[in-house]
């Protein structure tokens, strides 16, 4: 599984945010313990950010527990064939209201922009489309701005079918927030260190303290643990 949008942007890291959703549990001990497991990890010269808006959208709904080639070939479609028809979100609303809101509306979506038969990503797609509009979301910037004020308990949590606390997190990364993507390798590379299940909030608040105290960004931390769990060693993504 990919973690992050393809060709992403380069903006300076802010502050680290500790940005779940919902309060961790972990002891100082356990955070400590985990600190210590992080100190060795190679520096991941791996770059989150994502500067396009439309991408931004595609890749929050592809980008779950989905094949990291698969995820880049459907990016790359769209670049290659529906760039230049799709670059805000009211040509992206045009669109969807071309197709019926069923399944074979949404599989001839998923195949007109992707190239691949990802009905269930299409439905999803226009459920964070509709989210966005309800929020007065529509360009890159405001979604920046909302991305470093929001909350996910707040301002995301069942919102939109289909997406919750990584996707939330993993958008945020590419908007530039300083924060860590609970998935599945930085769940279990959590999780055996202290030696106990951990949740989704846990791992996001343990990984950027361990950050904090190591003097690394939280989202460089997130992915030098990735490289670790993924691909046994930094490598590129």
């Amino acid at each position: 599984m990919t973690r992050h949008g393809p060709e992403a942007g380069r903006r300076p890291a802010r502050r680290p945010r500790a940005s779940g959703p919902g309060p961790s549990a972990l002891t100082d001990d356990e955070i400590s313990r985990l600190t210590e497991a992080c100190r060795s990890l190679p520096v991941s010269s791996w770059d989150h950010e994502e500067p396009d808006y439309i991408t931004n959208l595609m890749v929050a709904v592809l980008d779950l527990q989905m094949n990291t080639v698969t995820v880049e070939r459907a990016i790359q479609y769209y670049r290659d064939h529906r760039w230049g028809e799709i670059r805000t979100l009211d040509q992206l609303e045009h669109l969807l209201r071309r197709y019926p809101d069923d399944k074979e509306g949404n599989l001839q979506l998923a195949r007109y922009l992707w190239g691949y038969n990802h009905w269930t990503r299409a439905g999803r797609l226009r459920a964070l489309a509709a989210f966005l509009a309800g929020q007065h979301l529509r360009t890159q910037d405001e979604l920046r701005a909302w991305a470093q004020r929001s909350n996910y308990g707040q301002d995301f949590a069942g919102r939109v079918p289909g997406l919750g606390p990584a996707a939330y997190q993993s958008l945020l990364m590419r908007l530039g927030v300083d924060t860590v993507k609970p998935d599945v390798h930085v769940h279990r590379f959590v999780g055996e260190v202290v030696g106990r299940s951990v949740t989704d909030a846990e791992v996001v608040r343990a990984v950027t303290e361990a950050a904090r105290r190591l003097g690394r960004p939280a989202r460089e931390l997130d992915a030098a643990i990735w490289e670790h769990g993924a691909l046994g060693g930094p490598a590129a993504r």
